[in-house]
């Protein structure tokens, strides 16, 4: 009662799985945390992290995207293909690139975690077991979340007074919402609200 329902839409899913996949990276407290890829689920996760006293570092496409992680002052941002300047305890991807998996495993320390948070996910490329998995990297999926998980969620978020970067498009625009994901236009959580 007596919430904004844009700023309560995100965190309904993208927070959920957000939440899900960083219980289940295993990050160490204090534990430096990659995310893959920065939209709606990234941006609150890195809320999450930052809170428990996570150094966070983001690696994303699109010049908004970037900007919205540097306002967050996360400690280090850097573009899709680039490689943190130090290892990373655990790292979640929420980018639909197959790429990103043997990126993460390589940026992540020995005895780290990868999660793979994203819904649809592009071929994942040959990877070299020694380079890749090896030095007991776990390598994890997150597809769904549980009622449990929502209530935790949802629950802290309020403790931590989580506030989503929303971009609100009405519901006549919706096909421009979809556009703008894609181009990786806008920043944060993407909204359709109706009147």
């Amino acid at each position: 009662e007596g919430v904004d329902a844009e700023l309560v839409a995100p965190l309904l899913c993208a927070g959920i799985i957000g939440y899900r996949a960083l219980e289940r990276a295993s990050l160490p407290p204090g534990g430096r945390l990659g995310l893959y890829g920065f939209g709606s689920s990234a941006h609150l996760t890195a809320q999450l992290a930052m809170a428990a006293g996570a150094e966070v570092f983001v690696m994303t496409r699109g010049q908004e995207n970037q900007a919205l992680a540097k306002r967050m002052n996360v400690a280090f941002v850097g573009g899709e293909n680039d490689t943190p300047p130090v290892p990373l305890d655990s790292s979640i991807i929420f980018s639909p690139v197959g790429t990103a998996i043997p990126m993460a495993l390589a940026a992540t320390a020995p005895g780290g975690c990868v999660v793979v948070a994203g819904i649809h996910l592009s071929d994942i490329p040959s990877m070299a077991y020694e380079a890749s998995i090896f030095h007991e990297r776990d390598l994890r999926t997150v597809t769904s979340n549980t009622r449990a998980d929502g209530m935790a969620f949802l629950r802290l978020a309020q403790q931590l007074d989580l506030r989503p970067q929303v971009t609100s498009y009405p519901l006549e625009r919706a096909g421009a919402a979809v556009d703008d994901l894609r181009r990786g236009v806008g920043s944060g959580s993407l909204v359709i609200s109706s009147p």
